[in-house]
């Protein structure tokens, strides 16, 4: 090998380092005063790690391409270790060290609460905005229309809980119907949380009955076993030999990714309700994760399945192989996460930058994008619990209208080997779009699974 090749040898990858350390062609690195974002969190939570995760990526992404109006953007993590007390403390931390512009908390009600108060004690002295990454407890925002000016700068990424009758008529109404072949009973396991408790005791205001007693009345379904469990630690061995004595014929668990529904899963495989069909509301079942995390014992499970390279919108197909290729799991609360991210920088732009706390809300208030899963969007509508809530229903008729395009969630069962079947959308407005994507006549029966 002559002198000069292997000069040029020696001198390429030294060449390609530098390069690639260099912002992208064109774009002048981001310059100035830190826009500083912070999350509180459980950093070792299976749910929320993966929140804190694509924030860092979605932030370094827009570094990358200038910052936001050429400022870089700092991200800032507090380890709440899921305590009230250190999610109070690390929020401090973020806002008196830190500076921080915008908080995240996260989507457990209980600490989304503590988190609320400490904020509205120290708005004056250090205005931010803070976001609530996925709870439903309609407390949250309620107080936002009864007490705007204290609470004027809270915000839910998700929706609260009388939102979700909509969704739940379209399942038991036509879904399951269609599933399961002379559905006329069904035990019902309630995560024990916050966010449950309207659905068990039904919301007078809204003049909605507790879910068990809409099934009988409305549906027709005979709720034959119902009982609220510890998020996890829970022995579910004993509770599904009732549900098999009672007869039921689907398990509808209503989970969210706090849910030990992996523990769950695999004692359900080797009980007496195995053949009862099981459908998750939400967690870690959502992703493909979940086949490994049960060994398989999930066969023949029913979720909303948060991970597929669909083309739901058309920022969904490339944030779900992104997320793929750095092992991140897209849990709804992930993309979630995620889009946050880029709707604050939206809103700073639109605010023409982070000193106007007002001028802040206010875009906080009247932004639009588009996310992996719909349309990102908060509720206008002065109506308790909706306001300044993510956009999903008709505030003054949550039971019956649901806006298409908000929030797309595909249904799927997990089948052979772990492949993903698809069912169809969680709405009548979904319909449309699942179809060619996803069909009820996928679906499987646990024991037809397990034969095959």
């Amino acid at each position: 090998m002559g002198k000069k090749m292997k000069l040029i040898m020696m001198i390429f990858p030294a060449l390609l380092l530098m390069f690639s350390a260099l912002p992208t062609m064109g774009i002048a690195a981001p310059q100035g005063e830190p826009i500083v974002i912070g999350y509180v969190g459980m950093v070792l939570s299976p749910g929320t790690r993966p929140c804190m995760d694509v924030q860092k990526v979605a932030v370094e992404e827009i570094n990358q391409a200038g910052g936001i109006l050429g400022r870089p953007v700092k991200y800032v993590i507090a380890d709440n270790k899921g305590d009230t007390s250190l999610t109070v403390e690390g929020a401090r931390r973020l806002l008196v060290e830190e500076k921080a512009t915008f908080i995240s908390v996260e989507g457990r009600t209980e600490i989304c609460l503590a988190a609320q108060e400490n904020s509205a004690a120290m708005f004056r002295q250090y205005p931010h905005v803070l976001v609530f990454n996925g709870p439903m407890g309609s407390e949250l925002t309620a107080r936002v229309v009864d007490e705007y000016e204290k609470y004027k700068f809270c915000f839910r990424d998700w929706d609260p809980e009388p939102a979700h009758y909509a969704q739940m008529k379209y399942f038991w109404g036509s879904m399951y119907p269609k599933l399961f072949n002379g559905f006329k009973s069904i035990a019902i396991l309630w995560e024990d949380l916050a966010w449950t408790t309207m659905w068990r005791e039904g919301i007078a205001y809204l003049d909605l009955p507790p879910w068990e007693e809409m099934l009988e009345k409305q549906f027709g379904v005979d709720v034959v076993y119902s009982k609220a469990v510890k998020p996890r630690g829970t022995m579910y061995l004993p509770i599904l030999q009732q549900i098999a004595m009672k007869k039921a014929q689907v398990i509808f668990y209503v989970s969210s990714w706090f849910t030990d529904t992996e523990s769950f899963a695999k004692q359900w495989a080797e009980s007496a309700a195995r053949d009862i069909p099981v459908n998750l509301y939400g967690g870690v079942a959502q992703t493909a994760d979940y086949w490994r995390m049960t060994g398989g014992k999930c066969l023949g499970i029913i979720s909303s399945f948060t991970e597929g390279e669909i083309p739901l919108t058309e920022e969904t197909i490339p944030f779900v192989k992104k997320m793929k290729a750095l092992k991140i799991p897209t849990q709804i609360h992930v993309h979630l996460a995620y889009a946050d991210i880029y709707f604050f920088k939206k809103v700073i732009e639109t605010a023409g930058g982070t000193e106007n706390i007002d001028k802040l809300i206010q875009a906080m208030e009247t932004t639009e994008t588009t996310y992996s899963l719909g349309k990102m969007a908060y509720e206008t509508k002065r109506v308790k619990p909706f306001f300044h809530s993510k956009v999903r229903v008709d505030p003054n008729d949550p039971m019956n209208t649901t806006y298409p395009g908000v929030y797309i969630q595909p249904i799927s069962q997990f089948q052979k080997d772990g492949k993903i079947a698809y069912l169809g959308g969680s709405c009548k407005e979904n319909e449309k779009i699942f179809k060619g994507i996803g069909s009820y006549e996928n679906y499987r029966s646990p024991a037809q699974l397990r034969k095959e």
